[in-house]
């Protein structure tokens, strides 16, 4: 832009933040600022600037009225920094959405909270006049039809060998590949999995609403007389209100009760997390090309009138910010490219043991708390003691009401009419069953399978849908089945009842399919296509080592691939010599089947691993997969597996340019020199440069965790979910503050094949060689590999890489996972536990690739990093 151009875009910036009081004092938009009816007022001070100083403009909220002016202010809430004046000059052209993702590519960043950088994205996109895109109906909008889902299900043809013998521990099926069935055997399965393909999801707000006008009667920090409240009290009592006043829904044709959301397939918003993140796209989230969502346009005035004004300052992230004074650990998360932290999101990766519910039911464990609140003299313990009973008291609640939702609906039902006859005596066994589990030990199949949905759909009342999984499903099952099946002595009476244990196990996988993660856009660009990742595995051996696969392992992996859903995802256990080799065959046709569903682990392997970071062997033996891939011992251990994703080629980018990171233009790690051959002149040196600026990475991600683990331990607890788990009652301490038996955090790294490949180059190349000098190198990745780079490139290519049985490589790439190994090691995280290392990337490494420049392996800027530990493509 020239000069003049610029000049006259900054008026035009000035003007549109004045134009903000003249939309906002129409009575149709007031209420954004100023709302009457809920007593909300929006104060607030923005400060606009550039990094080199040239504008400095203001924007001032108070008591309804807005006024702007030239120059600073004194403590402004947020202050939006622009790249220079030419950016800021744009970016009231630009919708909300285009405007955040200036955050990517650093052209804009903030300092302060970042809830007020999202209710103005939300304030501009109402002023600008855009029209209000994606408003919907309360309920779910059918994004295929029912006849494409079809024809497309009649493309997919499934081909199943045939095992007409009994294999590992089962003892009823006699084809364990249960080859026979196909979608097309149970008719309620076919057409629920049709409906669920083709509903786009919607935005459900009830758990937000529930939660917050809870506080807004009660109070958060304090109550009405002023005195603190017990952070696990108040998290109970909030659960408990949501349970028991969130609507009982039993679906049209569900064998299952009991919903996630309130839609037919929600997305949940958590505002105390990241629910925030999602208001500038209220207007237009059910139009957006990633991730579409439908939301009622009633919902949307709620959430930014009503909800998300409430949590601005009681959110995590913005109470860690303020708590531990705006840390330079935060501050490097928020930059996108370093490290991304999941507790700003959740701390729901784990386990939880539902086994115990199964065997004991909730009044019993109510009643342990009970007793270890009567005799302990520690008033923090009392007052987590009494958390828990308040919050189980929730679960049971909601299964009551459950339970009297499918009476009414059974007596709804005119009996004369044929065709209600089989549904009138499925809800009234629904209505038994729930006014039974989880409250009581489960006897039958169907009572267990509605007890760990029961029970999972209340811990989404207190934790956010991301990777809450189920655990080793087929061991929780088996002895429901057997003795379910051992009633009936006649062949065919078997058989029947192995069909219907297929239709609720399916069922089950179906309620597990109604929710969908709240994502916003600038994290589907970089980091979209995840599921909630609720996991089940099956398989393996059990505690005292013997073989674990039996008949609902297999009945499992039949229903799932007749789903073929995303969500459960599917892990599967293999342990050689123990586990059959028809097994083994059997869950290689299903990956195929579904496409690299399930994951297959080598259970040998994962043992001993387990059992060399401390775990006792017996546990170890039960581990099971938490989200993605990562092993927890349910009920047991609380890992926060993915607490982290720490990005392996920034610190190679960093000492490539003396500690300033070229996407930031910033210093943000040690002066370790230019590079050159003067500055390093052996391959070590700048190896250990490298290593400066990952350990200074490393050490912040370890930070920043802790910080926001804390800050979850005031705001959010979860003395529901420590119902669950062995150790809490032990040690009379909530999950969060390390009460669990064990008590880790899972770092995952990504792209450690492009830097090991990196580095191979920059060793083989520069030092050993003597084809390459750093000003050529770094000449080549400025211009990404284009002028005259193609004999650099054939050079790079003939590099041996990670993955070719090269040990040059190989011996980089051990040296680098010893090192961040040790480096994690060296601090224990906020709940006393360890930080266990791990390489994997979810869809990651395609985010982190887009903010990454051009790569000494000859990747070019922008390309996906290579995932987990695969070697790069190519």
């Amino acid at each position: 832009m020239q000069e003049s151009e610029i000049k006259e875009s900054l008026e035009r910036f000035k003007n549109s933040l004045s134009l903000l009081d003249v939309v906002f004092s129409r009575k149709r938009f007031k209420k954004e600022i100023y709302n009457e009816k809920t007593g909300f007022i929006f104060n607030a001070k923005y400060l606009f600037t550039t990094r080199d100083n040239q504008f400095d403009f203001h924007l001032i909220f108070k008591d309804g009225n807005i006024t702007t002016g030239e120059g600073k202010i004194d403590d402004p809430n947020i202050t939006i920094i622009y790249k220079d004046t030419e950016t800021l000059a744009t970016t009231w052209n630009k919708s909300a959405d285009e405007t955040l993702e200036y955050l990517l590519d650093n052209s804009m960043s903030y300092k302060g909270n970042m809830c007020y950088l999202t209710k103005f994205s939300y304030l501009t996109d109402i002023a600008t006049g855009a029209k209000i895109k994606g408003y919907k109906g309360p309920k779910n909008q059918l994004i295929h039809s029912l006849e494409e889902i079809e024809r497309g299900e009649e493309k997919r043809k499934l081909k199943n060998e045939e095992l007409n013998r009994k294999v590992d521990e089962v003892r009823f099926l006699d084809d364990p590949y249960l080859s026979k069935y196909t979608i097309q055997d149970f008719p309620r399965l076919k057409a629920l999995k049709n409906r669920r393909r083709a509903l786009k999801p919607a935005i459900c707000i009830e758990r937000a609403k529930l939660l917050t006008d809870f506080h807004i009667k009660n109070g958060f920090e304090k109550d009405k007389e002023g005195i603190p409240i017990n952070p696990e009290l108040r998290q109970a009592k909030a659960v408990n209100y949501i349970m028991k006043n969130r609507k009982p829904i039993i679906h049209k044709n569900h064998l299952i009760a009991g919903s996630t959301t309130s839609k037919e397939v929600g997305v949940p918003i958590y505002p105390e997390l990241i629910g925030t993140a999602v208001w500038p796209e209220l207007r237009g989230i059910g139009k957006r090309k990633l991730n579409p969502n439908d939301i009622d346009k009633k919902d949307a005035d709620i959430l930014s009138q009503e909800v998300f004004p409430y949590w601005m300052e009681r959110n995590v992230r913005e109470y860690c910010r303020k708590e531990f004074d705006d840390p330079f650990s935060q501050w490097l998360e928020e930059r996108w490219v370093f490290y991304f932290m999941m507790k700003n999101n959740a701390i729901s990766h784990t386990v939880p043991g539902f086994t115990k519910i199964l065997k004991k039911g909730l009044e019993r464990i109510k009643q342990d708390y009970e007793k270890k609140e009567n005799t302990t003299n520690s008033p923090e313990e009392k007052s987590f003691f009494k958390a828990v009973q308040i919050a189980i008291e929730g679960i049971i609640e909601y299964s009551r009401n459950l339970s009297k939702e499918a009476s009414r609906l059974a007596n709804e039902l005119d009996s004369n009419i044929q065709d209600n006859k089989d549904r009138i005596t499925e809800l009234r066994e629904i209505s038994r069953i729930c006014g039974k589990v989880p409250a009581k030990p489960a006897d039958t199949l169907h009572e267990a399978i509605q007890s760990i949905w029961t029970s999972f759909v209340c811990i989404h009342s207190e934790n956010a849908n991301s990777a809450m999984s189920i655990g080793r499903l087929d061991q929780m099952l088996q002895p429901y089945f057997i003795s379910d099946i051992e009633k009936f002595q006649e062949k065919e009476k078997r058989q029947s009842y192995i069909e219907k244990a297929i239709e609720l196990v399916g069922s089950l996988f179906l309620r597990i399919n109604d929710h969908d993660p709240l994502v916003p856009s600038i994290g589907n660009k970089l980091f979209g296509g995840s599921s909630s990742d609720d996991t089940v595995t099956v398989g393996g051996v059990d505690k005292e080592g013997k073989n674990a696969v039996c008949d609902m392992t297999y009945l499992i992996l039949k229903t799932n691939e007749m789903l073929c859903f995303q969500d459960p995802n599917m892990n599967a256990r293999y342990y050689p010599s123990i586990n059959s080799e028809e097994y083994l065959r059997r869950l290689v046709e299903v990956n195929i089947n579904m496409i690299s569903s399930p994951s297959i682990h080598n259970d040998k392997t994962m043992i001993e691993a387990l059992v060399n970071e401390g775990f006792a062997l017996e546990d170890a033996r039960d581990w099971a997969a938490t989200g993605c891939v990562e092993p927890t011992i349910p009920g047991k251990h609380y890992g926060h597996t993915n607490c982290m994703l720490l990005n392996m080629v920034a610190p190679l980018e960093m000492a490539l340019h003396d500690g300033v990171h070229p996407l930031i233009g910033e210093q943000i790690g040690p002066n370790t020199g230019l590079p050159s051959k003067e500055q390093f002149q052996t391959f070590n040196s700048f190896f250990k440069a490298y290593k400066e600026h990952l350990k200074l990475l490393i050490a912040n991600s370890i930070e920043i965790n802790n910080y926001l683990g804390r800050s979850h331990q005031y705001i959010h607890p979860t003395p529901l979910l420590s119902a669950f788990y062995e150790g809490p009652l032990e040690k009379g301490k909530d999950l969060i503050q390390g009460g669990a038996k064990y008590n880790t955090s899972g770092v995952a790294l990504v792209a450690l094949s492009d830097a090991v490949d990196s580095l191979y180059t920059i060793k083989k190349l520069i030092y050993e060689n003597g084809e390459l000098d750093y000003t050529t190198l770094n000449y080549a990745l400025e211009d990404n590999f284009e002028n005259g780079s193609a004999e650099l490139l054939d050079k790079i290519n003939k590099i041996p890489k990670f993955g070719s049985e090269s040990s040059g490589a190989q011996e980089i790439a051990e040296e680098l996972i010893d090192f961040c190994y040790e480096q994690y090691k060296l601090t224990k995280n906020y709940r006393g536990g360890d930080y266990l290392v791990g390489y994997w990337s979810i869809s990651y490494h395609v985010g982190y690739g887009i903010l990454t420049g051009a790569l000494p392996s000859g990747r070019k800027a922008g390309e996906a990093l290579t995932p987990g530990l695969t070697p790069m493509p190519g």
